[in-house]
C-alpha cells in the first residue's frame, strides 16, 4: 500500500525504495519486488539505482534478459573499473562461444568501448532492428534509376543541429559542396531538444526535409521520389538511427560515414567511408561494406566556423599553474579499465602531475577516485572539469599540457578539438576503426610521433613528455604551425576528395558494376596555407 501511494503521487523513486526493502526479505515474491524496483528506478530516471536493482534481479534470475541488457549497457556509465573488466571478460567468452543470450545483451556501440577485435565487432548487431538479406540488397540494386547531370546526395541524421558533434565536424563540408555538380538534401530525424539548441545551421544549410514523423515506408517513398543517387547514413548503430529505413533500400547507392566507427553490421550500406589508417586492407574480411578510402583522413573538419578563442588562463580553468596537466575530455563510456590502468601508471611515475578530466557524474567520480587510490594515486591528483560552452571549451583545452587518449575507443571529435586548439594528443595504435581514429587525425595533422606502439610505450611516452618540456613545446608549436596547412583541417580539400569518391561510386553504378573497394586519388599538395 505504501508503494502504491508513492506511485500515484508520481514519487517513483520512493515507491522503488519500498520494493527494495521488501525484496531484501527472503520470500517467494522477492524477485517480483526486485523487478518492480528496477522498473520504477528506470521510470524515475535514476540509472545508478536501476543498475543496482538489475544486479539484484540477476542474482535471483541470471538469464533475465531485460536486467542483463540494462546492466551491460549502463556499466559503462559509472567507471566501475573492476566490475567492467570482469563483465568484459564474460562478454568475450560468451560471444566467442556463440552464447546467443550474451551476444543479445551486447549493443554494437558499447562493444566498441571495450573490444578492439574486428572479428568480434562484426558479430554484434542491433537485434531490435529488421534484418536485410542478400536478396534484399540485390533487389535494391536492380531497381531502375535515372541519374541526372548533378549527383543527388542525401544525408540522413538525427543530429542536424549546430550543437551536435557531427555538425561541428561536417558543417563546412556541407557548405563547401560544389552545387554546380551536386544537389544536397538533408533527411532529418532530429529531436526537438537538439533543434532547440541550434544556432542557425538549420536555416542556412539549404534543403532540409524532416522525416521524423514519417513511417519508414513514407520516408522511403520521399527519398525515392527525390531521386537520391547516394544516401549517406550518418548514424549507423547510434541514437536516432532509422535502421528499418536504410534497410528498406531507398537509394541505389547507400553509404555509411562518420556516425559509427566500424562496419554497420546488419545495415544495408554498400560502402563505408574510411582512410588507409582506419580501414586498412587487413580489415576487409570483417566488413560487409566495400571501402571508399579518402586519401588523407576520413573525418570531416570545419575550419571556418569552428571557434578559435584565446587560451583560458589556468587560474580561470581551476587547475594549478605549476603542475604538468594531463587532460581527458572524452565521454566516460570510452574510459576502459585498460585506459584507467595506464593513467594510474602515468600518474604514479609523474608525481608532480594532475589528471584533468571531464566527468560530471558524481558516482562515476567517486568510483574512479576509489580505484585510483587503491592504485596509490591520491584523490587530489584528479580535477574534474565541468561542462561549459563550446567556444569556452576550446579556450580551456589550451590550458592543458597533453591530452591522454582513450582506448580501444579513441576520441573522435574530442581529438580533433584538441588538435585544433593546439593541444597534443597521445594515443596508441589500434586494431579496429574506433581504435585507429586518433592515429588517423594525428597523421593528418603532421604529428605521427604521438602514436605509440603499445600501452607500455603510451605510458613511457607520456612520462617522457612530462619530463621533456622542450619536446612537448615543439610538438605543440608544430600543431599550431600546421593548423592551416596540414590536411586535417583543410575543409575544401577534404570536400573535393569526398566528392571524388561519390563520383567514383556513381561511375561504377552507371557502368552496371557492383560496388567495389575504392581508393580516392589525392589532389596535389597545397603550396600555400588554406586560411
Amino acid at each position: 500500500m505504501v508503494a502504491q501511494s508513492y506511485y500515484y503521487q508520481d514519487k517513483y523513486e520512493s515507491a522503488a525504495e519500498v520494493f527494495v526493502r521488501a525484496a531484501n526479505i527472503d520470500s517467494p515474491a522477492s524477485l517480483k519486488f526486485c523487478n518492480l524496483a528496477f522498473e520504477l528506478f528506470r521510470k524515475a530516471g535514476n540509472t545508478w539505482k536501476a543498475l543496482q536493482a538489475a544486479d539484484a534481479i540477476l542474482k535471483r534470475s541470471p538469464r533475465d534478459h531485460t536486467a542483463a541488457a540494462f546492466r551491460r549497457h549502463h556499466l559503462f556509465d559509472f567507471l566501475l573499473t573492476e566490475e567492467l573488466l570482469e563483465a568484459n571478460k564474460q562478454a568475450m567468452a560468451g560471444i566467442t562461444a556463440n552464447d546467443e543470450f550474451i551476444r543479445s545483451c551486447e549493443l554494437p556501440f558499447n562493444n566498441l568501448m571495450w573490444c578492439g577485435d574486428e572479428g568480434i565487432n562484426s558479430r554484434i548487431r542491433d537485434l531490435r532492428a529488421p534484418l536485410f538479406s542478400s536478396d534484399d540488397r540485390k533487389r535494391r540494386r536492380a531497381q531502375p534509376h535515372q541519374f541526372a547531370r548533378k549527383i543527388r546526395i542525401g544525408y540522413f541524421s538525427a543530429d542536424f543541429s549546430s550543437a551536435h558533434a557531427t555538425i561541428i565536424l561536417m558543417r563546412g563540408v556541407l557548405e563547401c559542396h560544389d552545387r554546380n555538380d551536386f544537389e544536397i538534401t538533408l533527411y532529418c530525424n532530429t529531436p526537438d531538444s537538439l533543434i532547440a539548441n541550434d544556432a542557425g545551421f538549420r536555416q542556412e544549410v539549404g534543403k532540409l526535409v524532416s522525416i521524423r514523423d514519417l513511417t519508414d515506408a513514407e520516408a522511403h517513398a520521399r527519398i525515392r521520389d527525390d531521386g537520391i543517387d547516394i544516401l549517406v547514413d550518418l548514424k549507423g548503430h547510434t541514437s536516432g538511427a532509422r535502421i528499418g529505413l536504410i534497410n528498406s533500400g531507398p537509394a541505389p547507392i547507400q553509404v555509411s560515414w562518420l556516425g559509427f566507427p566500424g562496419s554497420v553490421t546488419g545495415i544495408d550500406c554498400d560502402y563505408v567511408i574510411g582512410d588507409p589508417t582506419v580501414t586498412p586492407d587487413t580489415s576487409k574480411p570483417f566488413y560487409h561494406e566495400k571501402f571508399c578510402r579518402l586519401p588523407e583522413c576520413y573525418q570531416a573538419n570545419d575550419n571556418k566556423r569552428r571557434p578559435l578563442p584565446p587560451p583560458m588562463r589556468r587560474q580561470d580553468a581551476g587547475i594549478p599553474t605549476d603542475r604538468m596537466i594531463f587532460a581527458s575530455f572524452n565521454n566516460v563510456k570510452k574510459i576502459s579499465p585498460e585506459t584507467i590502468g595506464a593513467w594510474a601508471s602515468i600518474l604514479r611515475n609523474c608525481p608532480d602531475s594532475i589528471l584533468w578530466m571531464m566527468c560530471d557524474n558524481e558516482i562515476a567520480q567517486e568510483n574512479l577516485l576509489r580505484y585510483l587510490d587503491a592504485q596509490s594515486v591520491a584523490p587530489d591528483r584528479v580535477i574534474f572539469a565541468r561542462p561549459i560552452g563550446y567556444e569556452a571549451h576550446i579556450a580551456r583545452l589550451q590550458a592543458a599540457d597533453l591530452c591522454l587518449d582513450t582506448f580501444p575507443c579513441n576520441g573522435h571529435t574530442t581529438t580533433s578539438d584538441c588538435l585544433w586548439a593546439g593541444l597534443p594528443v597521445l594515443t596508441t595504435k589500434g586494431s579496429n576503426f574506433a581504435s585507429r581514429v586518433s592515429e588517423s587525425l594525428l597523421v593528418a595533422a603532421g604529428v605521427p610521433e604521438l602514436v605509440s606502439e603499445s600501452t607500455d610505450e603510451y605510458v613511457a611516452l607520456a612520462c617522457e613528455l612530462a619530463k621533456n618540456q622542450s619536446l612537448l613545446k615543439s610538438l605543440r608549436q608544430r600543431l599550431l604551425d600546421n593548423r592551416f596547412s596540414a590536411p586535417l583541417f583543410d575543409t575544401e580539400r577534404f570536400t573535393r576528395h569526398l566528392e571524388r569518391g561519390y563520383r567514383m561510386m556513381v561511375e561504377r553504378r552507371k557502368a552496371g558494376l557492383d560496388p567495389d573497394n575504392i581508393d580516392v586519388p589525392a589532389f596535389p599538395p597545397r603550396q600555400e596555407p588554406f586560411r
